[in-house]
């Protein structure tokens, strides 16, 4: 099982810099898992998930929710979650994906988000985001781990 973390955000934008700071603390972590800081990269993030059996994203995710409450989603179930459509950021990353898919063979893709209080120019997370942080590296390696006991066993 090939699996990718993928943090997605802008730190220059406060709550918008969650999936970095998630990945910089997964990265330091023995993991079974590769991971990327793509900050805004858009649909280049093509070139970083194809080949994987499984990508997780982390990133800002403006649902209905209360600042710092966390969503998980499967990339088929991102616009079934909430009473609005969620949007991860203004690029279409969802849009693109699913255009993508067409011409890529996309991994199964998992979403870890976290939503927002506060998302304008400056640097730091805003206290309910940054306490969602260490929630948010706790679900990525049980997804890691429930995706590596699922796997199964090579033949002998």
């Amino acid at each position: 099982m090939k699996i990718v973390v993928v943090g997605i955000g802008n730190v220059l934008m406060r709550d918008d810099g969650f999936g970095v700071k998630v990945v910089e603390k997964l990265k330091k972590m023995n993991l079974p898992a590769t991971i990327y800081e793509l900050g805004t990269l858009g649909l280049q993030i093509l070139n970083y998930i194809e080949g994987y059996d499984l990508c997780i994203i982390v990133d800002v995710i403006k649902g209905d929710g209360k600042p710092g409450d966390i969503y998980v989603f499967d990339f088929d179930d991102v616009y079934f979650k909430t009473k609005n459509p969620i949007s991860l950021h203004d690029i279409g990353l969802i849009e693109a994906l699913k255009f993508c898919g067409f011409n890529y063979r996309l991994p199964k893709i998992k979403f870890v988000g976290v939503e927002p209080e506060v998302i304008e120019f400056g640097i730091g997370l805003s206290k309910p985001v940054e306490k969602a942080v260490p929630k948010a590296i706790k679900i990525v390696k049980r997804l890691i781990e429930e995706a590596m006991m699922s796997t199964p066993a090579p033949e002998t």
